[in-house]
């Protein structure tokens, strides 16, 4: 049987920048863990609004928002951001995310077998 690896996800630039149907970070994310991956997303800097529920889809994209929530269906349990400020906007997430250190990321990073970051 093959053995899973770890994969740590590290999202960095906003999102609906692509100008595709689907989003190349999220969907990665999804198929890793469907595929029996160990999967851990950071969402930092400007990746963090693919959490923010002030930042919209433009017109005829999809709302990453309502993918990201399906991620325990995919086995990703492991979410993380990495921010400081302001705590109220950070509870309005669209998902549930522990806060992450510069030290916890750079653990997440050292841990994990692949790193794949956007």
């Amino acid at each position: 049987m093959a053995r899973s690896s770890s994969w740590l996800f590290v999202i960095a630039s906003a999102p609906y920048q692509h100008g595709l149907d689907s989003d190349p970070a999220v969907d990665i994310t999804m198929a890793a863990g469907a595929f029996g991956q160990k999967v851990s997303v950071l969402f930092i800097g400007e990746g963090l609004g693919y959490l923010d529920p002030a930042v919209v889809p433009n017109d005829g994209e999809s709302d990453l928002r309502k993918l990201l929530k399906s991620l325990p269906l995919y086995d990703v349990d492991d979410v993380f951001i990495m921010a400081e400020g302001d705590e109220e906007k950070m509870r309005s997430f669209s998902i549930p995310a522990e806060r992450a250190t510069a030290d916890r990321a750079s653990q997440l990073i050292a841990d994990a077998d692949h790193v794949v970051s956007f």
